[in-house]
Order: C-alpha cells, then structure tokens, then sequence
C-alpha cells in the first residue's frame, strides 16, 4: 500500500449549538491509500467477535471516502465487500488472513471498477500538501473531477456548501492537471479562474494557488495582451463591456483564440454562467475546447432547462450543508421568525395620508412583500432595529458577535442602520466606538473599506453592518455569529448563500468563541426554504406556526422601466407590535438530522415539562440577587430557554422570570408581576405602618421594572430619595430585622409556590 492510516480520523465531530462541544469524531481503523486514492477502510474488533462484525461501520465509513472496498476482521479471516460503481449495492466474500489484496490489485480492481482504460491522470498527479491537510469532501470532489476528465468529460460541475473551501479544492485540481494531457490531446498550461466579482478573485484567493505564484496574472482594464502567465484571474465584466441594447458591446476576449485556455474554473456558476442570454455562456461557449469546471453550493435548474445543471449535466460530486453541519466542519444554526402585527396584517394608511416627501400614499393596504419596495415604514424599522439589538444586548449578552442585515435595497440598508442607531445598548456601544454599526453596500466607498475589517477574527470592528446584496456571497465572514434577514428571498440558491455567511467553524473561530450561528428572520421565509429536502437532505418537518405566505410574484407581469413610486412613513399612530416568534433548529432524532419548528414559548416549555430541575430553576430566581439571577439565565438561554426573547412576547411582556418559568412549564396563565405584588397583601399587614408605607413603595418598583428593584440601592432613588432621608430608612429597616431579612420575608411572600 502507499500508505495505510490507522486510526483515520475525517470528521471533526458535530458541535452541539448547547452543550457547545463537538461530539465524537468519525474514525476509521484502517484506510488504505494508493496513488492518492483511498481505495479500502478496515474495521478491526477483538477476537471475541465474529470477523463481519465490523463491516457495516467500514461500509459506511468507505460510502463517505469513496472508497470502493470495505473490510472487517477480528483476527480469523476478511470479510470483504466490493461496492457496485454507484455505492447502491455490493458483493461480499471472506478471505484468509494471507490472501488480502495488494496495493496493485485494489488499484487494477479499482480502474476496473471505474472502467478507467486510461489512467495517466492519476499515476503522474500529485497533491500539494504542504502546509494543508485536505479534508475527505475535498479529497473525494478532486478525485471525482480527475475521474470525470479522464474519461473525457469536458463540463463538470461541483456542488460544495458555502464554508467547505471551493477555493482549495480548485487549486489542488489545477495543481494535479497542470502541464497534464488530456484524453482529447491538449495539454493544461494556461488556466482562468472565472469569477463575476472582484471579490471572488482577491488576494486571499490567488494566494491559495501557491504553485503557481510566478505565473498569476490578474486581467485588468480589458486587457488580453499577456500570453505569458499559465493562471488568470478575471471577472467577465473584463471580458464584455456595454451592451447590444445600447449598440455599445464589446467582446474583449476575442483578442484571444477559442482555444487559449485549457482549464476554466468558473467560481459561484449559479449566478448566470449557465443561462441562454448570460454573459458568462457566451464566455464559457467562445472558450469551448477548454476543460470548464463549475463551482457552486447552489445547484439550479430552470423550468427551461437553462441553468447550470442545463450546461454543466449533473454535478460528478456534492458535498451538503447537512453533511458539512454532521461533521463537524460548518457550525450548526437556529432560526428565531419574528413577525409584527404589520407583517401579518399589512399596513393600511389613512385617506389622503401623505409621506415624509410630500407625495400623497394611495388609499389601499400595504402587505409584507411591499415594505421596503413600495413604502419604507420607519415604525417597523425600529421594531426590527430593537428587537436586533436586544437579541444581541440581552438574550445572548453578547455585544461583540458579527451581525449581517440583510436589507431590501441600499436604501433599506440606511434606514436599518439608522434605526439601529437609536436603540439605547448601540447608541453606547457607538459612543465606544463608532464603527461599532456600519453600512456595507456596493455604493458605499467608505463602508466597503470595513469590509476586511469586518471579515477579521481578531478586528472587532465594525459588529454589526446592514447590506443589501453585496455580502450576500463569495465574502469569507467566519466571525460571524448572527444572521438577519429583513428582505422577501424567493431564491433558494440566493438563501444558501446568505446561510453560508455563518457557516464557518475551524479551530480560531473556535477560539474566539463560536460555536455556532443565529438566523432572526423577519420575513417570514426561512421555514419555506428549510422544509426543502434538497436544501439540506432530506428532513422532516414536525410543526409550523402561522405566518402569512408570500404571495408568488406575477410571473407575466412586464417589468418597466419607469421609475418606481416609492412611499417612506413615519409617525405615532403607526403601531408596531411583536405578535409571533418561533424558533426552528435540527435534532437528531433515530440518527437522522429533523428539523424542528415551534412557537418561542412551546419551545422553551418542552424544554421545562421535561426537565426534572423546575422546582430549583424557580428556587435560583426567587433566592439569587441579582448578578447571580442574571447568571443562571444566561446559563438558561444556553439549554435553549430563551427567557429575554420570551419576555418580548405580549402574554409575557409584563410578568417576572419567576412566572414565565412556571407558565411555561404547567400551561397556566403566567401572573402579571402587578397580580404577583398581591401576593404579598398579608405580609404588608403584618408590618408597622411606616415599614408598610416603605415596602409598598418598593412593590410598586417591582410591578413597574420587575426583581432587579428588590436592592437596597433602590432607596437612593426616587421616590424614596425625596421623600425619606437615609437615617429615617436606615432606622425603619433596622426596627424590622434589617433589610435582608425584610426582603428575604417579602420574597417567601412573593414566591409562596416554592416557599
């Protein structure tokens, strides 16, 4: 064998978004490699056992290497199973312990298998791994495309989650294919990485493809004249200028011959590269002769059929966000829909009620698809701007995680970010800092120069930005652990993409604290998308809330070039109020990732009714002062009890912790903190008059802002401050036990049910 790996380990192990610790990982006993090619996995078990007791897990573990042969033994004989070419089905046979195969025999067997006549792809290839350890996906998408041009195919597609290294696996292909023949005859020696933004071809980028640092050329200003270099870079913007609308197009690439580039990667092919009328086609169709390798997380296909499945044929590897998320190589992530009264209901002005621009609104009801289209309503934005920052501020007491918001257009993205700038938590943090919140958009010179900042691990500036389209993809933001989505999405490959913003998890992130990522979705569509089987495998849906669908957009509709009327509304009468959450997360349930969604409070009361610990969570809160109370609900949100979020909710806006808690886990009506303050009527009359008057007062605090009031510090405040001097409280405290001891007595009061 070239070489054989015991204790192969290729999986990191799934994070658990709780416990926030990676579960075991996935490890092979053997695999066995030749030529660059894991050819078999061994699954070996003490002799108390029989020698197929192993097989299974080494089946499994072969389906994801790609391995065509699995092996199990405990020491008597093999067990031995040949897969068929498609992983469907296979043959088994034992073998003697001194009849196992030869590295040459797996490897015959394998080009048998794979009805290779032709292997000078392989034998002659080597990967660059030096300072890189490729990762088995990585290994698998390269070995299937050498596999797919050996046999002649001269368009292949690779389907690779966003998070999971595109970039990496294109530079070990072109590493191993450079200066190699193909079975048509031509020789790979000049090479063009594709991209449709300068984004995708930064540094970053070039700097991956180090074997080739001597010879990279970036093609700039149109122009064609460099013949030299063996790898480009370009955007077809630098291809193609003007257009045949305006008389005005030109084709800078036929300065070149068709046959000029032997390999093209074509980076993020969903957007374009495959459509009849794309600019990226008539690029692709010009370079015809060259090897064209598409690379996307988002598979598309039209109902024209005009799409990248349409050019490329089916994709010779994919690799899921599901799998990614299993593995343990992309964080795992929870999605909190937050709707308002105006995105279930929509938004009706009053007659002749006119903008803040002077033009007149029309007398008809605005729904959710038009905010942000037709009319910017600056009430919403301000419900959304708060409940963002208190997501971040309170529920996950977490200032600093990298927030993307994403917006309907630029201008959205402005009023976002100056809605956010009026919360209360960021107007300090600014005072901090003042990149602490910025707008990244494609017009904006000044935001799009945070950019690398903002994509930094260790830069903690800006935190959080509002965009448009510009983030969307192709920008490598592995700090970020917050997601928001305040636009209508009717692409499924366009909310991969923005779910891959957050995907990323390697050791420095990890490092820096994350684990994992949140969605706050304000529209109403991540449950559509995430019902999909294709957009994570196949998953199952257990239980929706009701939220208006998206109307589909009229699809014989014209679109015009006029213009559009737009509206932007302020005022008091708009009304804004949270009327639903709901949160959707994955859980393994009889090994199978499934897809959970329930509304934010029968989330957080499962999670109650089946814990054993109810009576010491309600002791914690009653007990604690403050700092400690503030703790263990930290510890709370960590299990997925989301107390800060849930005390947004209308039936639990003005109740204590206390009795959230306890509505939750028994299903009762949870006590308003004003009907709980009743509970202490007998302990009042228990007290002198004055001691009486003082803890009234300070009951009244209690039913206005909740526990935190019971602190002595309340006395240096109104309305005790003006009305009782020190000595006169100090004195009255004292004649009553003291504070502690009055507030201990009001507590066990308060909080009979755990008295």
């Amino acid at each position: 064998m070239e070489y054989a790996i015991k204790d192969y380990v290729f999986s990191d192990g799934k994070m658990d978004s709780k416990t926030r610790k990676r579960g075991n990982p996935k490890k092979a006993d053997y695999a066995l490699f030749y030529k660059g090619l894991c050819l078999a996995v061994i699954e070996a078990k003490d002799d108390i056992y029989e020698d197929s007791e192993g097989l299974e897990q080494a089946k499994g573990y072969a389906i994801m290497l790609k391995a065509p042969f699995a092996y199990s033994s405990s020491g008597k004989s093999f067990k031995e199973c040949e897969f068929n070419s498609d992983f469907t089905g296979c043959s088994l046979q034992t073998l003697k312990l001194d009849s196992f195969p030869s590295p040459q025999n797996l490897y015959e067997r394998f080009k048998k298998w794979q009805n290779l006549k032709n292997d000078s792809l392989f034998i002659n290839t080597h990967y660059d791994l030096s300072n890189i350890t490729l990762r088995y996906y990585q290994r698998n998408a390269i070995q299937e495309t050498l596999l797919a041009a050996q046999k002649g195919k001269n368009r292949i597609l690779l389907v690779l989650a966003t998070g999971t290294g595109k970039t990496q696996v294109a530079y070990q292909i072109a590493h191993r294919l450079f200066n190699q023949t193909l079975p048509n005859g031509r020789k790979i020696q000049k090479i063009l990485y594709l991209a449709d933004r300068k984004e995708l071809i930064n540094t970053d980028t070039q700097r991956t493809f180090k074997s080739f640092e001597k010879g990279l050329h970036t093609i700039k200003d149109r122009d064609f004249s460099k013949t030299s270099a063996s790898l480009y870079f370009g955007i077809y913007h630098q291809f193609i200028s003007g257009s045949e609308e305006n008389n005005d197009k030109k084709e800078h690439y036929k300065e070149v011959s068709k046959d000029f580039f032997d390999l093209i990667f074509i980076d993020e092919c969903h957007r374009g590269s495959a459509r009849e009328d794309s600019t990226w086609r008539e690029i692709l169709e010009y370079f015809r002769p060259a090897l064209q390798i598409g690379m996307t997380a988002t598979p598309k296909q039209s109902e024209e059929g005009q799409d990248n499945l349409d050019y490329f044929g089916e994709p010779v590897y994919q690799y899921s966000l599901k799998q990614g998320i299993d593995d343990g190589f992309l964080a795992p992530f929870e999605v909190l829909s937050i709707s308002s009264n105006l995105d279930l209901s929509g938004y009706t002005p009053e007659s002749g009620k006119t903008d803040l621009e002077g033009k007149k609104i029309p007398d008809d009801t605005f729904y959710a698809p038009d905010f942000n289209r037709k009319i910017y309503i600056l009430p919403q934005h301000r419900f959304v701007a708060q409940e963002v920052s208190d997501f971040l501020h309170k529920t996950l007491q977490k200032p600093f995680a990298k927030t993307i918001i994403f917006c309907e257009d630029q201008r959205h993205a402005t009023l976002i970010k100056d809605a956010l700038s009026e919360c209360g938590d960021i107007q300090r943090q600014l005072e901090q800092n003042h990149n602490y919140l910025a707008r990244i958009t494609s017009d904006d010179e000044e935001g799009k120069a945070l950019l690398d900042d903002f994509k930094s691990i260790l830069k903690p500036y800006p935190v959080i930005v509002t965009t448009s389209q510009l983030l969307s993809t192709g920008v490598d933001t592995q700090m970020v652990e917050v997601i928001v989505i305040d636009k209508i999405i009717r692409d499924k490959s366009l909310f991969k993409q923005i779910i891959g913003r957050g995907t990323r998890l390697n050791e420095k992130v990890e490092s820096q604290g994350k684990t994992h990522f949140y969605v706050l979705d304000f529209k109403g569509i991540a449950r559509e998308f995430l019902n999909d089987p294709d957009f994570m495998g196949e998953i199952s849906y257990i239980q929706k809330t009701d939220v208006q669908p998206i109307p589909p957009r009229d699809s014989h509709k014209q679109r015009s070039n006029e213009p559009k009327q737009t509206y932007i509304i302020d005022g008091e009468e708009i009304e804004v109020l949270l009327k639903d959450k709901s949160v959707s997360y994955w859980r393994e349930v009889e090994g199978e990732l499934q897809l959970i969604t329930q509304n934010l409070d029968a989330f957080s009361g499962e999670k109650l009714k089946n814990s054993k610990n109810l009576k010491s969570y309600l002791k914690v809160l009653r007990e604690n002062n403050n700092q400690e109370r503030e703790e263990f609900l930290a510890e709370l949100e960590s299990k997925g009890i989301f107390i800060n979020e849930l005390k947004t909710m209308e039936c639990f806006k003005h109740c204590d912790e206390f009795d959230i808690l306890l509505s939750l886990a028994t299903g009762q009506k949870a006590l308003t903190r004003k009907e709980r303050a009743k509970k202490a009527n007998k302990f009042l009359e228990s007290l002198q008059p004055q001691a009486r008057e003082l803890i009234t007062l300070l009951l009244d605090k209690y039913t206005q802002n909740g526990f935190s009031e019971l602190n002595i510090s309340i006395f240096q405040n109104e309305p005790f401050a003006s009305n009782y001097n020190r000595s006169f409280i100090a004195k009255i405290l004292q004649e009553n036990g003291g504070f502690e001891n009055l507030i201990q007595n009001l507590k066990n009061a308060l909080y009979e049910e755990v008295s």
